[in-house]
């Protein structure tokens, strides 16, 4: 028989219990009264130690779980501060023996350097030990081991790097006035590093307003000219402070700013004031009052503002004293050209006994002195620490300082040819013919003047009919359909053809010099001019 549903079987939900439903259970818990005995009057602990030794005195070492990261130890004042890095010992100092040791490895390269010339393998042994020591050492000894480094000349990177890594770590705490020598001798030493001069710039950006004097401010301004660094923040806030000071600047001041700052650095209006405040001065007049090095100094920003384009307009009293010292100047100055260099030396060698070439070893240009001229073309030779920066961070590309970049443009703007050779691959060659030849492949094949040249249209040299013949040296048109092949899927290189090169290599053997010119790019040129262009820039520069 079916039964209704009981109410149980009807809820929707567990919860839903009757009132009596957490009580029902309870009589399986009753129980009768259970006695507990008294507990003894005493209780007995025995301790035994297990120790085999004295406990020690104090924690040899801190545990990782008790160090606390800074935060206040137990018992700590909660209304004080607390100063972690003023609760750790302080530094130890550098022992005595190790100071002693840098004052006389100090000594010994300073005393180096006064003597005289310096041996390339003795200052790379100075390098090595410099590196050991540079990390103890205060800033002021740091400073005497950069001096002395750039003093001799010392072309290592490692110990540059080194030395701006030292420095970085000590600028925050040193005074305004170290800071500015490290600004001097880093622009000495070429190290071109932006995050330290980042770093020193900011630091520089917060003295400005406590304790920094005008020739600060100019120190400043001439190492970011020399290192060609960009600090938009801080030039701003200098030529801000120092805009109504220009009026009062003294001859020695005037003079302690670099050409380079007045035209890289300073905006038009601070150029425009700082010129103004010479002209009032009549800086470099009368000439034959002027120390040799101030009057140089002053012609040379002469011929940046008359040369190197700036679009200020300056007051014409600029303009008369601009005017006034050039004539003076050039009536009176005379100026002893730089002697050569050892590496320009050996080239003025190569050139005129090897090659039988008109060569000038120095020629003075105004304030410029010009060596190995021949003609119009100019043969500058690079040095790696006098015209390359150091820069850390560049992976070993080299960067033309700008002092070097100024003078190039200067000889350009003259009309002069310029041409370049690097003094370190120069030094690897050493036989004559390889010098030789990098002169004649690299630079300028055949020299003669303006042009002129003396050139045989065709000559039969055996089964080999040789076209535009100068001297020794054979120029090859390169036709593209005759010398060139089709290479579709070189994406536009051309690849010389077999005949072609083996045409040039019989041409060798037989001792010529060979030359080579594209056709194609011949036929672009609709006038003289630009095909003599060509032929100098291109092929030989001078003929």
């Amino acid at each position: 028989a079916k039964t209704a549903p009981t109410a149980e079987d009807l809820r929707e939900d567990v919860i839903e219990k009757p009132a009596t439903d957490a009580f029902r259970h309870d009589a399986q818990y009753l129980a009768t009264h259970v006695s507990i005995a008294p507990p003894e009057p005493k209780l007995e602990l025995n301790i035994r130690d297990t120790r085999l030794r004295p406990e020690p005195t104090k924690v040899l070492q801190t545990l990782r779980s008790s160090d606390r990261h800074g935060f206040a130890p137990p018992g700590h004042p909660s209304d004080q501060f607390y100063d972690a890095a003023a609760a750790r010992a302080p530094p130890q100092p550098v022992p005595e023996v190790t100071q002693k040791l840098e004052g006389e490895f100090l000594e010994t390269i300073e005393s180096s350097w006064h003597l005289g010339p310096t041996e390339p393998e003795l200052w790379a042994q100075y390098a090595k030990r410099a590196e050991e020591l540079l990390i103890t050492m205060p800033l002021d000894r740091i400073l005497r081991v950069l001096k002395a480094f750039v003093m001799a000349k010392y072309r290592g990177v490692e110990l540059l790097q080194r030395v701006g890594a030292e420095l970085a770590r000590e600028v925050k705490s040193t005074s305004s006035a170290r800071l500015c020598q490290v600004f001097h001798w880093l622009a000495r030493a070429g190290v071109r590093d932006q995050t330290l001069m980042s770093l020193m710039g900011n630091e520089a950006l917060f003295r400005l307003s406590d304790d920094f004097v005008l020739d600060m401010y100019i120190e400043v301004m001439n190492a970011h000219a020399r290192l060609d660094v960009r600090n938009p923040r801080l030039v701003s806030a200098m030529l801000r402070e120092m805009a109504p000071f220009f009026r009062e600047l003294s001859k020695d001041q005037c003079s302690a700013v670099a050409p380079l700052t007045v035209m890289a650095v300073f905006s038009d209006e601070a150029r425009v004031q700082f010129l103004s405040r010479c002209a009032e001065l009549n800086m470099g007049l009368p000439v034959r009052m002027t120390q040799p090095e101030v009057l140089r100094q002053f012609r040379l920003l002469e011929d940046c503002l008359r040369l190197d384009y700036h679009p200020t307009v300056l007051p014409a009293q600029v303009q008369v004293w601009l005017q006034n010292l050039k004539a003076e100047s050039e009536a009176h100055d005379s100026i002893e050209p730089t002697p050569l260099s050892p590496v320009e030396e050996d080239i003025f060698r190569v050139l005129h006994a090897e090659m039988e070439v008109a060569v000038t070893p120095s020629f003075q240009d105004g304030v410029l002195t010009l060596h190995l001229v021949m003609g119009k073309t100019v043969l500058q030779v690079m040095d790696e620490y006098e015209d390359y920066y150091v820069t850390p961070a560049m992976g070993g590309q080299r960067l033309i300082r700008a002092e070097t970049k100024l003078r190039q443009r200067l000889i350009w703007r003259r009309g002069w040819r310029l041409l370049t050779l690097d003094a370190e691959e120069w030094r690897k060659l050493t036989d004559d013919i390889y010098k030789k030849d990098l002169l004649e492949e690299d630079i300028f094949r055949v020299l003669h003047a303006e042009m002129e040249v003396a050139v045989t249209p065709s000559f039969q040299d055996g089964v080999l009919t040789l076209h535009l013949v100068m001297g020794k040296t054979v120029l090859q048109v390169m036709d593209e359909y005759e010398d060139y092949y089709v290479t579709p899927a070189m994406g536009g290189q051309r690849l010389i053809r077999a005949e072609t090169k083996l045409r040039q290599r019989l041409i060798w053997r037989r001792g010529w010099r060979l030359l080579t010119l594209d056709a194609e790019e011949w036929r672009k040129l609709t006038d003289d001019i630009y095909k003599k262009d060509l032929l100098e820039e291109d092929i030989f520069r001078v003929l």
